[in-house]
């Protein structure tokens, strides 16, 4: 099972993932802000971190290329519900960041089961 980090300004979005997560398995550690994430790395080994891209203090996107630039093995899932994760526009930001997964809120539960399986 993995180790995740949830990163979202929202706490009840954090709880919802980790419960969700806890209940198949996963270990979680949340934090609420970019700076807190990294923070949180620093005495936390994780596989996966889901991060939302629209959040006070330090930006997803920032908080993500950081993550990236930390540890490159770690999967990242972006998330956001103020940008269309369908289009085009937003699968190029993913690449150039290479960001492995783009999730839109609100999500489907079971999309994101899913999604954490395959990335695990």
């Amino acid at each position: 099972m993995a180790h995740v980090l949830v990163v979202d300004d929202e706490v009840y979005i954090r709880e919802l993932i980790k419960k969700t997560l806890v209940s198949q398995g996963h270990t979680v550690v949340e934090a609420s802000n970019g700076n807190a994430a990294i923070e949180t790395l620093e005495s936390h080994a994780v596989d996966l971190a889901i991060v939302d891209l629209v959040m006070p203090e330090k930006g997803g996107l920032e908080t993500l290329m950081e993550i990236r630039d930390i540890n490159r093995r770690i999967k990242l899932i972006a998330m956001s519900g103020k940008i269309q994760t369908g289009g085009d526009s937003i699968k190029g930001l993913a690449q150039q960041f290479q960001i492995d997964a783009v999730l839109a809120k609100p999500f489907d539960i079971d999309d994101l089961i899913r999604l954490v399986r395959e990335m695990a």
